[in-house]
Parts: C-alpha cells; structure tokens; sequence
C-alpha cells in the first residue's frame, strides 16, 4: 500500500498470501482501498508507443506484428508459439487461428473480418512449423492491442456500440452473445474480466 498498489493487486496480493499460509482471515484487519473501474490506468490510454517511442521500442521497426496482434488479440507467450500452421483460411473467407493458450487449453481466435490479408500475408509461403514471429518486442504493451482487438470483435459480432465507460449498465443495452464470444476468444470465459478490462 505504501509502493502505491492498485487496489486490484493488492486483494490479489492478500489472497495469495491468505493461500500460502492456509489462512482465511490473514491481515483482516487491513483495510484495502475501494476498487472501482475508473480507476483503472491499465492499457487505457492511446498507444503511446507510436506517439512517443521510447529508446527501448521503436514501432516504426515493427509494424507487421502491431498490426497483427491489433486483429487477433494474442497473448505475448501466444504469439510467441504461434506456428504457421495454425493460421488457417475457412471456406467462406475468415481466418481463425488455434492457440494454445493458459493452462493448455486450446481455443479459436477470430481474425477481425477486412483483416484477414494482413495475418495471411505473414504466413504464406512459410513452412507449417515455422514460427509466425522469430522476435517479438519486449518493451511494449500488448494488454492494449488486445483491448483494441476486443472492442473491435465486439462491434463486428453485435453491430453495436460499445458500452458506457462508467455508471450502470442500463437493462438490454449488451448483447450477451457477443460478449461471451470476445471472453471466449481472449481466452477469459468470464464475463467480468471482459466488461471491466476490454469492453468499458
């Protein structure tokens, strides 16, 4: 708390604590700050690293790969093991790709529809096992790709408008199928983690 934690980290924090040590009610007695969405700093400014780049990441040098991540919403560690073979073209035009992602579990990514030239032109000609990216940058912040690739999944499946950003959601206003599709594809499957980190 006094570092300046998010409220967010630290209840993670406490909970891991709580679990190590085998106890409930560890630091109980500690009041942690109140957790409220707009308070939430994470990936929620512009891309700052092609406005401002800083001397450890320069966009300009890797502009195939932000276009990349902007349309299929990859995990760092994701796009890493992304292997040729697992960008594939369906019959109708879309392209999805099969990730492995946390705990193992494997799951199919949309490519935003009108994007589908930018993800095929990295791999066409390459060999099935080859990496899709043999570097990727380390100074960047992906979670804001992945936001943006969100709200645009969103927009496309319900043809809608994104939620407001603060206050309460008014009844009807979501459509519910779309959200869980983006969760599904983030790799989330919670409906909470896409309202407050992607969508709001």
């Amino acid at each position: 708390m006094q570092e300046g934690y998010s409220p967010w980290t630290l209840a993670t924090e406490r909970s891991a604590l709580r679990l190590f040590f085998g106890s409930p009610l560890l630091a109980e007695q500690v009041p942690l700050p109140p957790r409220h969405r707009e308070a939430i700093r994470r990936s929620r400014q512009s891309l700052v690293h092609e406005e401002q780049p800083s001397p450890h990441f320069q966009p300009e040098h890797w502009q195939p790969f932000l276009a990349f991540i902007g349309v299929t919403g990859l995990r760092r560690r994701e796009v890493r093991m992304l292997r040729v073979g697992r960008v594939q073209e369906q019959l109708d035009g879309h392209v999805v790709i099969h990730v492995q992602g946390k705990g193992g579990k494997v799951r199919q990514v949309p490519v935003i529809s009108g994007q589908e030239a930018t993800v095929l032109s990295l791999v066409q000609g390459k060999n099935e096992e080859e990496q899709v990216f043999a570097h990727i940058p380390s100074h960047l912040d992906i979670h804001a790709y992945r936001r943006q690739y969100a709200q645009a999944l969103y927009q496309q499946l319900s043809g809608l408008p994104l939620p407001p950003a603060s206050g309460r959601l008014p009844r009807g206003i979501l459509d519910e199928e779309a959200v869980l599709a983006v969760s599904r594809a983030l790799g989330h499957n919670r409906r909470d983690v896409v309202l407050t980190y992607y969508l709001r």
